[in-house]
């Protein structure tokens, strides 16, 4: 998720929302809740800002409205690569938030807002059991075990890809993950189907027909 791909809008609206829902008589809660809905984001800026050297914000603006684009053929312009950091990951930051702010309770309308905005950042394919279920702790495209492993589209849905399919979501490490990316980008198509995206969703989807069969 880049620098404007955060959904900033969505963020600020969700937390304003709940923010005077919940403190309608204490303005100051209710903007810690709001500033602390949308700050998180900041990480992106940073993270890009690290990588490219580039600390303009128009600049990062630019960079992620053009990475969201399939690149064109001749367009040797870096990536580089997500632009998340740890306090995007909810099973870290939440415990972590909501922890200071039961021993500090001025802190809760920031544990709200970081709530707020970790939910909408949700990405649901992640947490599929199916997928987890069908690799069973290994790489589907290496095999290797024992390592973190992501679930990542085999075609993105804005491309065509069925959303709520589990056979168009493998679990991939990240030595695989980027192994993959560098091929789409390669071949100037990053998000739709290669052979080799084709051939994985086929094997997945029969995986999940042998699981299925054994369940009966």
């Amino acid at each position: 998720m880049g620098v404007s791909g955060m959904r900033f809008r969505s963020h600020l609206l969700a937390a304003a929302a709940v923010g005077l829902a919940l403190y309608p008589r204490a303005p100051w809660r209710a903007a810690l809740t709001i500033l602390s809905g949308v700050a998180l984001d900041t990480d992106h800026f940073l993270l890009y800002a690290l990588r490219s050297g580039d600390w303009n914000p128009v600049g990062a603006l630019r960079y992620d409205r053009w990475r969201h684009h399939p690149p064109r053929r001749g367009d040797t312009r870096p990536r580089y690569g997500s632009l998340r950091s740890v306090a995007h990951e909810p099973q870290i930051t939440l415990p972590l938030v909501w922890l200071a702010a039961l021993l500090w309770s001025p802190l809760r309308p920031v544990a709200v807002g970081l709530t707020v905005h970790l939910a909408l950042d949700l990405h649901l394919p992640h947490y599929d059991w199916r997928i987890r279920r069908r690799a069973r702790g290994r790489c589907e495209r290496c095999g290797i075990a024992g390592v973190p492993l992501e679930v990542h589209a085999l075609v993105h849905p804005r491309y065509g890809g069925r959303r709520w399919s589990a056979h168009n979501y493998a679990l991939w490490c990240t030595a695989c993950a980027r192994a993959v990316r560098e091929a789409r980008t390669s071949a100037h198509l990053p998000d739709v189907p290669s052979p080799e995206c084709r051939s994985a969703e086929e094997e997945t989807a029969s995986k999940e027909n042998v699981w299925n069969r054994r369940q009966v």
